[in-house]
């Protein structure tokens, strides 16, 4: 058993260090906390490595590809559609470099210079203010902490049936090592892995099957449904139903049968089945933290877990699974144990986007929700189908819609856009509902022409346009009609 090394005293102690961990280390050093970082694998984390940026430097290379088949279509000729293939090693070796070249920024060596120590290793809670760290090579050190942020993230979830069946996989966390296109692929799940990854798939080229009860389960059902239209016309096969059994066949080939007893045969199987929450390892009834397995890390509305001075953020504490959240709630945490006053750590305000061909993207409430809590009279649906924008139009991007929901007041409250750029438009949607900026500002506000913004100019004017034919304003008109 290898010696303890004493470690130094610090005033916060962050686990983790993906976005969340990261925004914290940085911002608590900031504002002058002796701080140290922990993280058992690469800084970055998930995002980094094996989300956020590899996943989009995929999408960009197989949106290249469909546009060099769909180039015909804008007068491009002199090559045979036929012939194109996709080098595999190639895009691999394109996602490594920008990974890398991101990474530059996030490296031990650039938060020990903005006065964060980096430990590298596991982290494990021997009391509530000591953990210990071991280190690749089993070395260990004890460090104390005055407080704590976790921010372990999560990691896939793997149904247990596809464990015990010995059947080789894919889950986000190797896909991006994929050196060789496979001719067919199976994915399991359809939320934004599942679909980013298997539209992208299918546009370099392989036999695509997807596997789950709807596509992009937790958006509209008008989304969903313009969504499997898109798909179906890429070739993506959607099966809704859940996969029952796996297996290898002889010759290599992974075979699925489904609920329904349909047989699915392919090359390669993504599991894309959502993730859950890393927090087994960390020895948390050693600091008397509260926590679910599969619910994460128990915190209150300031982020704070069962023991006063340790925190919670981003995806281990089982709130929605975004980068752009754990930052934000990393950031939180340690405001709300540095200063006096205290800002809620959890929103609802957390808009997300699904980064396919089109953009699906969302922010405020659903529709649903909309309509239950605003019903006829006191609630408004802006509605624009994308052949009405003059920018999707010309572009060749006539498939999806933008939806803004607002109340009498004219106040937005949520939306939707499915389409090109659709992750860009909803940020300006959530800083009207955060600043209870009316729809119809919108319309005062001069956009850019024809940018994909300009709609929402369009749009909040034609709202605007239809108050005024109410009240005074619309007794005024009344009168000048009679003129």
């Amino acid at each position: 058993m290898s010696e303890i090394e004493e470690g130094e005293q610090f005033s916060v102690i962050i686990i983790g260090a993906g976005s969340g961990g990261l925004t914290a280390a940085d911002f608590a050093a900031k504002i002058g906390a002796k701080v140290a970082l922990i993280e058992a694998k690469k800084l970055g984390g998930d995002c980094t490595w094996t989300g956020c940026v590899p996943s989009k430097a995929l999408l960009k290379a197989s949106k290249v590809v469909h546009s060099v088949r769909k180039s015909p279509d804008y007068g491009v000729e002199g090559f045979e559609l036929d012939r194109i293939k996709v080098n595999m090693q190639v895009v691999h070796d394109r996602i490594h470099s920008i990974i890398h070249q991101i990474y530059e920024e996030e490296t031990p060596e650039v938060f020990e210079s903005r006065g964060v120590r980096v430990f590298q290793g596991v982290a494990s809670f021997e009391d509530e203010h000591h953990i210990l760290v071991t280190r690749e090579d089993g070395s260990k050190v004890r460090l104390f902490g005055a407080r704590f942020v976790i921010c372990t993230g999560a990691r896939p979830n793997i149904p247990k049936f596809v464990k015990e069946s010995g059947v080789p996989f894919y889950t986000y966390e190797d896909i991006f090592d994929v050196t060789e296109l496979p001719e067919s692929l199976l994915v399991v799940g359809s939320g934004p892995i599942g679909c980013e990854i298997g539209q992208s798939y299918a546009r370099f080229g392989s036999k695509v099957t997807i596997v789950a009860r709807h596509i992009m389960a937790k958006e509209e059902p008008e989304a969903q449904e313009t969504m499997k239209k898109v798909f179906e016309k890429e070739g993506i096969v959607h099966l809704p139903h859940r996969m029952k059994s796996v297996k290898t066949t002889e010759d290599g080939m992974i075979e699925a049968t489904l609920e329904d007893g349909t047989v699915v045969v392919a090359q390669k199987m993504l599991v894309a089945s959502g993730r859950v929450p890393v927090v087994s390892n960390l020895n948390l009834e050693a600091a008397n933290v509260e926590y679910d397995p599969q619910g994460g890390i128990k915190t209150n509305d300031i982020l704070r877990t069962s023991v006063k001075h340790i925190y919670g953020a981003g995806d281990c504490i089982g709130s929605e699974q975004f980068t752009h959240y754990a930052g934000f709630q990393a950031f939180m945490a340690v405001r709300n144990f540095i200063l006096p006053s205290h800002d809620k750590g959890k929103t609802t305000l957390v808009p997300r986007c699904t980064f396919t061909d089109p953009e699906v993207a969302s922010v405020g409430m659903s529709e649903k929700e909309f309509r239950e809590k605003y019903p006829e009279g006191k609630g408004h649906v802006a509605y624009w189908p994308a052949a009405k924008i003059d920018r999707l139009i010309t572009d060749g991007e006539t498939e999806g819609y933008y939806k803004i929901f607002y109340s009498s007041d004219k106040k937005i409250r949520g939306a939707v856009f499915v389409c090109s750029r659709a992750g860009e438009l909803i940020n300006e949607i959530a800083v009207c509902i955060h600043h209870g900026i009316k729809f119809t500002e919108l319309g005062r506000v001069i956009h850019n022409y024809p940018s994909f913004g300009f709609a929402l100019q369009q749009m909040g004017s034609e709202v605007a346009i239809e108050g005024l034919f109410h009240g005074i304003t619309g007794k005024l008109i009344a009168l000048l009609k009679k003129v």
